[in-house]
This record gives C-alpha cells, sequence and structure tokens, in this order.
C-alpha cells in the first residue's frame, strides 16, 4: 500500500507533469478520503457520442459546469464524404448533462462525439 506521501511523489514525477495533482493537497492521515479520491482523480479525459438535433440544448450525461468542453464533432450520417465537422468553437457547457449551440449548426441526421476534461470532483 501506498502512503500519501509516496503517491503525491509519484504522481508529481508521472509523465504528466505534475499535471495530475493540480492544486491538489492531501490532509494528514494514512488513507486518501472519498472527497480526496475524487479530485485527485479529476481531470481526467472522457468521451461520448450521442444522437444530433436541432442547435440548442444537447443532453452529455455526466458533464458538469467547470469541466472543461474539448471537441464536439459533427459526423453525417446523410453525407458520407465529409469524415467530421468540428463544431467545438459553436458549444458550451451551460449546466450539469447539457451543452448548447443556440444559433448554431443544426446536428440532425448525424451524431456529436463529444470530448471533455473532468475538473469537477
Amino acid at each position: 500500500m501506498l502512503s500519501k506521501t509516496e503517491l503525491q511523489s509519484l504522481a508529481v514525477t508521472s509523465g504528466l507533469g505534475g499535471r495530475l495533482l493540480r492544486g491538489f493537497s492531501m490532509s494528514a492521515g494514512a488513507f486518501l478520503s472519498k472527497s480526496e479520491l475524487k479530485s485527485l482523480l479529476a481531470g481526467a479525459v472522457k468521451a461520448t457520442i450521442i444522437g444530433g438535433g436541432a442547435a440548442g440544448d444537447h443532453t452529455v450525461t455526466g458533464i458538469e459546469v467547470g469541466d472543461a468542453l474539448r471537441a464536439v464533432l459533427f459526423i453525417d450520417a446523410t453525407d458520407a464524404s465529409e469524415a467530421y465537422t468540428d463544431l467545438t468553437d459553436e458549444f458550451t457547457i451551460t449546466a450539469d448533462d447539457t451543452i448548447n449551440n443556440s444559433g448554431g449548426t443544426a446536428t440532425t441526421g448525424g451524431g456529436l462525439v463529444v470530448v471533455w476534461e473532468d475538473l469537477t470532483p
């Protein structure tokens, strides 16, 4: 079993260049609390595929306000000549489980690949 000091040392010297522990501090004691572990794991990259639709709200289960949206790619099922269209700049995280591109591109007839960085413990 690793001590907190050993875990912190490993994370700081990992290939992530210390990013794993960005702003993270551990309290005294031999074990990580549940909240410490959740905070430590924040920063994971997550992805999902959802159905497209009219411009506006789109449900992305697990995304939260405070996370960082990294990519929204539209896969048009009706036009095989285009592999994807990058719509990242059109979207924002407006609420937990919701991204929005009001006034943006309609994605009906295709799917969205959504990639985000989980920054919320």
